[in-house]
């Protein structure tokens, strides 16, 4: 779920405890802007459904979350077609991917 060697290298770079500062600030806003994309979602607002996972995306990418970015990434893209293909199931389990995600987060940073 996690890209390990990408903590390790922005670790090195920057430093662990900035690392984990930085992991702090996006449980507490990735947790915000999921609950708006699955309310973008029930409104079927394609403009706030790809601007929010571009953004889930994004820091994502920046926290190593692969999975999760992946799939913020097929949102946002279906989002910028006005589609709904395929989107209701990556919808369903995104919260579960999101938290196991996190969880692994947690579980580098404690060891």
């Amino acid at each position: 779920m996690i890209d390990h060697a990408h903590l390790n290298s922005l670790i090195e770079l920057i430093g662990k405890e900035t690392v984990n500062n930085i992991r702090l600030e996006f449980v507490e806003d990735s947790n915000e802007k999921i609950a708006l994309l699955l309310q973008a979602w029930d409104k079927r607002d394609y403009q706030e459904l790809r601007q929010v996972s571009h953004s889930l995306k994004s820091a994502s990418l920046n926290m190593a979350m692969q999975v999760f970015a992946k799939q913020c990434q097929l949102i946002e893209e279906a989002a910028a077609q006005q589609s709904d293909q395929g989107v209701q199931a990556i919808m369903d389990s995104l919260p579960a991917t999101h938290q196991t995600s996190l969880k692994e987060l947690d579980a580098y940073f404690s060891k």
